[in-house]
């Protein structure tokens, strides 16, 4: 971490409850028997993303995190939901398919609150990224059966209710296993910045 000049893959997000990740790891298993192929989530990786920074150097990933520490701290603790199967598409392709998320308008306050500390510590975002679909990513697919769209529809997904009291800044490492998360900050809504080793 002394290395000014290091960068790290990372992404600022909410986590989810082990009810989230018995659905994901359900709903995969469903896909899967209906004939879906895909790149599929580790229910130990789920999470809210609320934005996506990329390739950012460890000094600026400071600066963000006392940024949010000073706009979050102090937000009130709420909860959202998931609730519903869904997925983007590319021409008649399921590219992504996710589960739904509802929190109202105080996840997108939160959403909000989150870009307004990437703009002060001169983070460059663009309208489209300011626009939030909040969202469980389920899976990228590789391969779908005919008639997938049906089947999608067919599948059910419990309501659950996940409460949220922080937002995190995770470091992601591609490995050909998949990415490995590392908590880096936690920012409380009551306590403020927290610091993961």
């Amino acid at each position: 971490m002394n290395n000014k000049n290091k960068h790290l893959r990372t992404f600022i997000a909410l986590d989810v409850n082990e009810s989230v990740k018995t659905i994901l790891r359900d709903t995969i298993i469903k896909l899967e028997r209906m004939g879906f192929k895909g790149n599929w989530t580790k229910p130990e990786n789920v999470h809210l993303t609320l934005y996506f920074m990329g390739d950012t150097p460890i000094t600026k990933i400071t600066e963000i995190a006392k940024r949010m520490e000073e706009r979050i701290t102090g937000f009130p603790t709420f909860a959202f939901s998931v609730n519903k199967i869904g997925y983007f598409k590319n021409r008649n392709f399921p590219r992504v398919i996710w589960l739904g998320v509802e929190g109202g308008n105080t996840l997108k306050q939160l959403h909000n609150e989150v870009i307004k500390s990437l703009k002060l510590s001169n983070i460059q975002v663009t309208e489209s990224e300011v626009m939030f679909q909040p969202h469980l990513t389920v899976g990228r697919i590789k391969k779908a059966p005919d008639f997938w769209e049906k089947l999608i529809k067919v599948l059910d997904v419990e309501n659950v209710i996940v409460p949220v009291s922080s937002v995190h800044i995770y470091s992601s490492t591609l490995t050909k296993t998949g990415p490995i998360y590392k908590k880096m900050y936690t920012i409380d809504f009551e306590g403020g910045m927290i610091i993961n080793g």
